[in-house]
């Protein structure tokens, strides 16, 4: 790429005088022969200082740098140093402090005055010079003899451009093309107009000439635009070239491309308002904790001024507990170099405010990448876990109560469920958002479920009582209670609110009372009756005292049989509903052996599989329903040899224990006391009061009882239990 006629020396000289980098230039040997006023000023040296000394020896020596000794040493080698490409060096200012510059070296020979060096036969006898222009460091630096420079203006980073009086460009840099996309050819004979973006005011150009003609040095910001049309920012340094005559001959012009700068100061000064809007606070501590950022969150919780807390740490604001916790979590940063997360409630004694704080506390790391302090965000969350604290209230008041408790959203879908509701429904520990009620409540009583639903979903407060079947609990009786589930937003319920009470024990103890009462009414008074009778015959003289007396016993022994019966009826509604795992072919073998030893003139055949086969999920009393099964049979057989037979059958799902029996039959009345619970009036003798007995048995186990006529005669009760696989425990 051509960059253009240079210029002559006369303007080296000046750009070299006004730029705004120090430009150091040194000989085979590593001594500095020139030093610009900038690089002067940057060093704190007088150019005459710097002249004739070694560069490598205002290199800090202290900076405990490997990369600092190895430019060190690179410098004070000078061959090849045209070929290191940028080196780092740190700079020992005259007052002691360090400066960190980037300096990149070009190596040239000194020519005469204009053109590009001479020729070879000029160079001849001339030692090479290697000039470095250094960037980036704390304060800016400037230039030197023209004539040792034309290399340096060819490599600057800086796009250059010079332009005569009138304003015609009469040179650039290859910088020049790489930052605006204009070619040398493209861009000779034209005027900066060329980079106008539109965007600056006719004013900004009236001060650039009118300071410039002045003979002034003009520097500002400027938005330009590149070849493709995209607009950029700059810095611009436009300065007058004065001839011998003390006339301005030509200005020369170098532009720092600052658009990533500008982008980065703005979002910086986005963050910053960010930060300083937030109500949370956020800080930033160097190694020793002490705060060197502060947003106004810090300083208003504190109840401190922020510029009065810069330099402590947060033992100057909260109560020493919290801020030895916050400051061990700060070492912990510090120490692993990773994010940690901790929630702390500190109390500051000076606003008299305390508040709980969500904290992520990250590692900082400085300019070079070395760890230099820890940021933190703490979210304020005082009012989440004061909620939290209420939710967990409400949750172990609703996890603890003995009701079945769910609610779910106004698609149906459970929103919660607690671990009542859950067990009864046989729901675990899953997920309950990932059920909707069709999926819990029986399909015989979802319909009326989901009326009763929408009615609450219209706001109402719903109550009715219901029944239900369950698995293993048999049939069971609840109060029921909807209530709507208010909406964050104040409309339209949420959702609905379900509590389900069970009362089926005490239902079922009331008409056990019920039942006692009318059979205490009906068979004890009867029977009372007639025993005071006989005792009236007996004392009268009307009847053979041994006759009257043994009746007088066996009315006696029904009644023992009656209250007995009711005493266990009573025992097995106080109970309740718990089941476990019974072998129901060891219960039947066991009953059947003791009912043929009690009534061995009746014949008892038993079939029933194995030991462990047969498990199924019963109360503790199902011996007793089996007892009172085979012994109605035989009791009340109108044979002198009655036989009874007894077997146990099992399928996948359950165990079925059959009782069947060549008598007379059950009556209608029996059945229905037998089979559901019903003629609550009918049970006016023993038979009836032992076959409710039976029937409470197979309720509290979960299970259902049916009634058959046998064949030739009598009849066949069977008992159904759901069935659980397994062998008993110890088996």
């Amino acid at each position: 790429m051509n960059a253009g006629r240079l210029p002559d020396g006369d303007f080296f000289a000046s750009f070299v005088a006004e730029c705004s980098d120090p430009v150091i230039s040194v000989d085979g040997e590593g001594v500095i022969v020139h030093a610009n006023p900038a690089a002067a000023s940057a060093f704190g040296y007088e150019p005459n200082e710097l002249q004739g000394r070694e560069l490598a020896s205002i290199i800090a020596s202290d900076a405990g740098d490997a990369g600092a000794e190895s430019a060190r040493e690179r410098i004070a080698r000078v061959e090849g140093l045209d070929e290191s490409g940028s080196v780092s060096v740190p700079i020992r200012h005259a007052d002691g402090h360090t400066v960190t510059f980037s300096v990149r070296f070009h190596e040239h020979v000194p020519g005469g005055e204009g053109g590009d060096g001479g020729d070879e036969a000029d160079r001849d006898g001339r030692d090479p010079v290697y000039t470095g222009i250094f960037r980036d460091g704390v304060e800016e630096v400037g230039g030197r003899r023209a004539e040792t420079f034309r290399n340096l203006v060819e490599h600057a980073g800086h796009a250059i451009y010079v332009t005569d009086t009138d304003g015609t460009i009469e040179y650039v840099n290859p910088a020049f093309t790489e930052h605006t996309g204009y070619e040398p050819e493209e861009a000779l004979g034209e005027t900066p107009a060329i980079l106008n973006s539109g965007e600056m005011p006719d004013e900004y150009f009236d001060a650039l000439w009118a300071t410039l003609l002045d003979g002034e040095v003009w520097e500002e910001e400027i938005v330009d635009r590149r070849r493709d049309g995209e607009p950029y920012h700059a810095h611009q340094t436009i300065a007058p070239v004065v001839d011998d005559d003390g006339e301005v001959s030509r200005f020369v012009a170098i532009q720092t491309d600052i658009t990533e700068r500008k982008a980065a100061t703005g979002r910086l000064k986005q963050y910053r308002d960010i930060v300083e809007r937030l109500d949370d606070p956020v800080l930033l501590q160097n190694r020793d904790g002490e705060f060197e950022l502060l947003n106004e969150a810090v300083s208003e919780f504190a109840g401190v001024d922020r510029e009065a807390l810069y330099g402590t740490d947060e033992f100057a604001l909260m109560d020493p507990a919290a801020a030895a916790e916050i400051d061990e979590r700060r070492r912990e940063v510090l120490e692993r170099e990773e994010t940690v997360e901790y929630e702390v409630s500190p109390e500051f004694p000076t606003s008299g405010r305390e508040a709980t704080f969500s904290t992520q506390r990250y590692p900082y790391y400085d300019a070079d990448s070395e760890l230099a302090g820890t940021f933190a965000i703490c979210r304020n969350v005082t009012d989440r876990k004061r909620r939290e604290r209420e939710l967990e209230r409400y949750e172990r008041a609703i996890n603890g109560a003995t009701d079945l408790i769910a609610a779910v959203d106004r698609d149906g879908r459970l929103l919660f469920a607690n671990p009542q509701y859950r067990e009864y429904h046989g729901i675990g520990d899953r997920d309950v958002t990932d059920l909707t009620l069709a999926d819990v409540v029986p399909e015989g009583s979802y319909e009326r479920v989901e009326r009763q639903v929408e009615r609450a979903l219209r706001g109402e407060s719903v109550e009715y009582r219901t029944t239900r079947t369950h698995p293993t609990r048999g049939k069971r009786t609840f109060d029921v209670r909807y209530y709507p589930l208010d909406s964050p937003d104040g409309e339209a319920p949420a959702g609905v609110v379900g509590v389900l009470r069970d009362v089926t024990d005490s239902e079922n103890r009331a008409r056990q009372l019920r039942v006692v009462d009318r059979v205490l009414q009906h068979n004890l008074r009867n029977a009372l009756t007639v025993v005071r009778g006989r005792a009236q015959q007996i004392a009268a003289g009307d009847a053979d005292p041994a006759a009257a007396a043994e009746y007088v016993v066996s009315r006696a022994d029904d009644l023992l049989e009656t209250s007995e019966k009711a005493h266990h009826i009573t025992e097995i509604l106080s109970d309740g509903a718990e089941t476990e795992r019974v072998d129901v072919g060891r219960i039947v073998r066991q009953v059947a052996a003791a009912a043929a030893d009690e009534f061995p003139s009746a014949t008892v055949d038993v079939s029933v599989p194995d030991d462990g086969i047969a498990v199924a999920s019963a109360t503790t009393w199902l011996s007793r329903a089996v007892d009172e099964l085979i012994r109605n049979a035989i009791v009340h057989h109108d044979r002198d040899r009655p036989t009874v037979e007894v077997s146990v059958e099992t399928s996948d799902d359950s165990v079925a224990v059959r009782v069947a029996d060549d008598g007379p039959g059950l009556s209608d009345m029996n059945r229905d006391v037998l089979v559901d619970g019903a003629a609550v009036d009918a049970l006016y003798h023993g038979s009836g009061l032992g076959l409710w007995l039976v029937y409470w048995v197979v309720q509290q186990s979960g299970g259902s009882a049916a009634v058959a006529d046998a064949e030739p005669r009598g009849t066949a009760v069977t008992l159904t239990l759901s069935r659980r696989e397994g062998r008993l425990p110890g088996e």
